[in-house]
């Protein structure tokens, strides 16, 4: 009689703390995941007695824990898929900036006044568009044909400020 008065109570107080909980949440979009986290709870509590006359709650423990080490796998692949992402991102970046200063250092060479080139790469790594704020009328088409006839570059890649 004792154990099923603790259960009915275990309930009754798992009952009390999630309508606190779902009281105080904020957000009303997250109010329907929360009710179905605490049906779960609610359930798996009213039907442990069941299960352990069963023998089933250990297979029911593991079966949980395997879910939550599934979910755990899916969201730390997810974390890396992103951590890839930025790494490239950041590649990408620093071969831009790379470019950049070489055609700077090719320009002085060349002794044209050029005040600044931006370089933005494809996903390819390639160079898709060029742009360059000359400094004296003149300089930035020349340094436009020189990078067009050495690097390949299109017309349309190359723009002249």
């Amino acid at each position: 009689m004792q154990t099923l008065t603790d259960w009915i109570r275990s309930i009754l107080i798992l009952y009390f703390l999630m309508m606190i909980i779902l009281y105080f949440t904020a957000g009303e979009s997250y109010k329907k995941f929360i009710r179905f986290f605490m049906g779960l709870v609610l359930a798996l509590t009213i039907l442990r007695p069941v299960l352990s006359l069963l023998g089933k709650e250990d297979a029911l423990r593991e079966r949980i824990a395997y879910e939550s080490f599934r979910q755990s796998m899916e969201e730390a692949q997810f974390d890396f898929g992103q951590m890839e992402e930025t790494e490239n991102e950041v590649y990408r970046r620093q071969y831009e900036r790379a470019l950049e200063e070489q055609f700077l250092e090719e320009a002085q060479e060349k002794l044209l006044d050029i005040e600044d080139i931006s370089v933005s790469l494809n996903s390819d790594y390639e160079p898709e568009r060029v742009t360059i704020r000359e400094g004296l009328p003149g300089d930035g088409e020349t340094l436009k044909s020189y990078l067009i006839e050495v690097y390949g570059l299109k017309e349309g890649q190359v723009f002249v400020q």
